[in-house]
């Protein structure tokens, strides 16, 4: 019995450290950090950052929702600096397909392309910025998985992560085809050099857009695209959720992630609905 009791003991524990911890990603991106008496919140604080970069994703869209995909569809992404306690939320992006008669301009690919132009601009002014070209070390926040061109994007700009809001049945999983390695097969390649992580981000708003896009398809056929979902009344108010919580959100880790919650609320509330510009200007 004292044996029985001890493995019960341990089981609950693994359990808890999972749920606190998270899976196998989740450690490898939170465990090299030591914050002083705060290291047992390494992972958490990070884990709490996705969850805002993501609120934050979700609402850079619905400040700018439209239900005729004027300006281009209704899909944005923002953007990470780092990996470290100093990242902060520094780019947003929306898709912008129609407005620029350029169906490249999706909203990551806006968003790198604009981050560093941006950087770049602000370099010829004369204002102190990161020295970069390309985003080591980067994490994207975007409200859907990215396609193959996007994913070849991240790849070569040596990103280092990207959360999805929801999954692409159609155009997703561009990333993990890069890393298959079919080098076993005559005429077979090994994986695609700078792998980027990808992940489903775990945020209600994916499983509810997730639902909503499968309920979509029963009622008007397999074939309808995941775009069109995107412009209804049922996403909208999902949207409108996150970026009503993101206002909301208090920080759980507040001694390292207030200031970052507070800068991303006020990048969110920056953001205009009407089309903007890039630089140079696309």
């Amino acid at each position: 019995m004292k044996k029985s009791g001890f493995y019960l003991r341990y089981l609950f524990s693994a359990v808890v450290m999972i749920t606190l911890v998270g899976g196998p990603k989740a450690q490898a991106r939170g465990r090299s950090v030591e914050i002083g008496n705060t290291s047992s919140k390494a992972v958490y604080w990070k884990t709490e950052r996705d969850y805002i970069g993501m609120l934050a994703a979700y609402s850079v869209v619905y400040k700018g929702w439209q239900k005729d995909n004027a300006r281009g569809y209704n899909i944005g992404s923002v953007l990470l600096s780092s990996d470290s306690l100093n990242s902060r939320l520094v780019f947003w992006a929306r898709n912008c397909n129609t407005v620029t008669h350029n169906e490249t301009q999706h909203g990551e690919v806006r968003l790198m392309i604009g981050y560093l132009a941006k950087l770049n601009a602000d370099r010829q002014h004369g204002i102190k910025v990161p020295d970069i070209k390309n985003l080591n070390g980067c994490t994207v926040y975007t409200t859907l998985e990215p396609c193959a061109q996007c994913s070849g994007m991240m790849t070569l700009q040596k990103v280092r992560n990207t959360l999805y809001g929801e999954s692409d049945p159609g155009f997703g999983k561009a990333l993990e085809r890069l890393q298959l390695d079919s080098s076993a097969l005559p005429n077979g390649y090994p994986p695609y050099p700078r792998p980027v992580i990808s992940e489903r981000a775990n945020i209600i708003y994916c499983d509810q857009l997730e639902k909503g896009f499968s309920e979509y398809q029963k009622k008007y056929g397999p074939d309808a695209h995941i775009t069109d979902f995107l412009k209804s009344e049922e996403a909208r108010l999902i949207f409108e959720s996150a970026y009503s919580e993101l206002k909301a959100y208090k920080a759980k880790v507040p001694s390292i992630n207030d200031k970052f919650l507070n800068e991303a609320k006020k990048m969110v509330e920056s953001v205009p609905k009407e089309f903007v510009p890039l630089h140079p200007e696309i």
